[in-house]
């Protein structure tokens, strides 16, 4: 018993993937550097048990948007700095962040449900200029 913490017992199980699959599966847990499959297997159901939780939830969560942008597209700053004001209540901070000359990236993160989050994740992403965004859920309680 570790750190006062028990550990569940593990279940072994086969898995059968097509090679293409199976190399893809081996390159991605080298270049993540996880020690071993099982390792890789776990976070990746983590991952998905998060996804679906978030989607379940029916009080309040959380996620962060992430945007890239070009800042000299015609008045997209203002666009989506009104849209954020006008949904204060549920964004706390956002950091911006220039990659480069003309390309600004947001991070955002958002409190409330996860039809709200959603609403609002979504009036960003379809603002004309983003050039790419992505929502991530987040939950504080802890997978096992």
């Amino acid at each position: 018993m570790a750190n006062g913490k028990r550990r569940q017992p593990a279940t072994r199980f086969t898995v059968s993937l097509p090679m293409g699959l199976m190399g893809t599966l081996h390159r991605l847990q080298s270049e993540r550097r996880y020690a071993n499959r099982s390792e890789f297997v776990r976070d990746l159901l983590r991952a998905e048990l998060v996804k679906k939780e978030w989607e379940e939830q029916d009080g309040e969560t959380v996620g962060v948007l992430v945007l890239v942008y070009d800042h000299h597209t015609r008045a997209l700053a203002d666009k989506l700095t009104k849209i954020q004001h006008a949904s204060h209540d549920m964004i706390a901070a956002a950091l911006h962040v220039h990659l480069d000359p003309h390309t600004c990236l947001e991070a955002i993160p958002l409190r409330g449900t996860a039809g709200e989050i959603r609403t609002v994740a979504n009036r960003l992403l379809a603002t004309k200029g983003v050039r790419y965004g992505q929502l991530v859920p987040a939950t504080g309680r802890r997978l096992r």
